[in-house]
């Protein structure tokens, strides 16, 4: 893959390193040391790391290294919990120690934390899709790059505003096939919500966006209202990212470089990810369209867990077809109709038959992936 466009100055970088090895640390713990009732330790040593960050992002003239910075942010965080009661200083320093622990190591062997998941996210699309032999060209996953950039400001994604981060994919017609992921970051609200739902929010851009075909001529990318694309491969995306989860499906590669102590809080920011997606919400305009394309493909999948030919194998039925949907010579007008009539099949049992009846027809190897597409479509 093309090497990533990195516009994040060196004190932001710090800034955001010194962010997600401090809440990789305090973060699992900070729940447990409320319950034993230490809540204002636990609030204190998490605005301590935001200060100490914002501290840097404050200084863009700073000629600390990354690992003096890293070193300073441990102790200037022993000394905040120096002043409060022994039995709360007990409670977060395991924590404390923990981040000690990841800092040596990182300082040890440094790395950036986006680039490490997104080449990750990408991956593990890549292999998903090798693996339900829906065939992307290699050279679009060599031309494909994520730029990283940074704002001051808060930002949030349309739908959920308190993931504070945007992204989205970009064809870039001159070159084709090159793809553009861009991921922008405002450290200053980079908080463990956003962390925690960045690797499920990266592999939405790599499995419904940058496979995306037909991959001849000029790319059009979906509109953010298309349902198949923004409703429907989500749904496929969450599935994926569940399955990465549970250390199941073809790919490791995403969740290796998730730590285990975090797998419970990106399992549960990714639900919240994904429900608001779905949500149906008043003056956003694309919010009817992923509502409708989800649903689709939960309907699909609960169709083929019921299916005797399919239902031993769903998940592999349900990514064979999607996959290979979405990769096809067919357009986006195109599979946004698919999604819709399979919707209005599911939801009306006069047309259930000109759904199942194909449905079962490829898969029991009797009807090409191409034909039973283009039966849904025309229907």
């Amino acid at each position: 893959m093309i090497s990533p466009v990195y516009d994040i100055p060196p004190h932001a970088h710090n800034a955001i390193v010194g962010r997600f090895l401090g809440f990789q640390a305090l973060a699992p713990s900070l729940s447990t040391i409320e319950s034993n009732g230490h809540r204002d330790a636990a609030a204190r040593l998490s605005q301590s790391l935001c200060w100490l960050t914002n501290e840097m992002l404050d200084d863009p003239d700073s000629v600390q290294t990354l690992g003096e910075f890293l070193r300073n942010l441990v102790s200037r965080l022993n000394d905040e919990v120096r002043s409060i009661s022994d039995a709360s200083r007990s409670a977060v320093q395991p924590a404390l120690e923990e981040l000690g622990v990841l800092v040596a190591a990182y300082v040890m062997a440094p790395y950036d934390p986006l680039v490490k998941l997104t080449d990750a996210a990408a991956r593990t699309a890549a292999d998903y899709y090798q693996t339900f032999d829906a065939e992307v060209p290699d050279e679009l996953w060599q031309s494909t790059f994520p730029r990283f950039s940074f704002v001051n400001g808060q930002i949030g994604l349309s739908f959920a505003s308190t993931i504070h981060v945007k992204l989205w994919t970009e064809f870039v017609i001159d070159d084709y096939p090159t793809t553009q992921v861009t991921v922008k970051i405002p450290p200053r609200w980079l908080d463990q919500e956003t962390i925690a739902a960045l690797p499920r929010s990266l592999l939405h851009e790599y499995v419904a966006h940058v496979p995306q075909g037909p991959h001849s001529g000029r790319r059009l990318h979906p509109d953010p209202s298309d349902m198949f694309a923004e409703g429907w491969m989500d749904y496929i995306a969450h599935r994926i990212f569940k399955a990465i989860l549970e250390r199941a499906g073809p790919s490791l590669e995403l969740g290796d470089c998730l730590a285990p102590t975090w797998i419970t809080l990106h399992e549960e920011a990714a639900e919240r990810f994904f429900s608001a997606r779905c949500a149906l919400a008043d003056g956003d305009r694309t919010a009817a369209a992923r509502h409708e394309g989800a649903a689709a493909a939960r309907q699909l999948h609960d169709l083929l867990r019921r299916l005797t030919p399919t239902k031993d194998n769903a998940d592999e039925y349900l990514y064979r077809l999607s996959l290979g949907l979405n990769v096809s010579q067919l357009g986006n007008v195109a599979r946004a109709r698919f999604a819709a009539n399979v919707r209005l099949s599911l939801q009306r049992a006069s047309r259930s038959d000109a759904l199942i009846a194909p449905l079962l027809e490829w898969a029991t190897g009797r009807m090409s992936l191409k034909a039973f597409f283009e039966s849904i479509i025309d229907h």
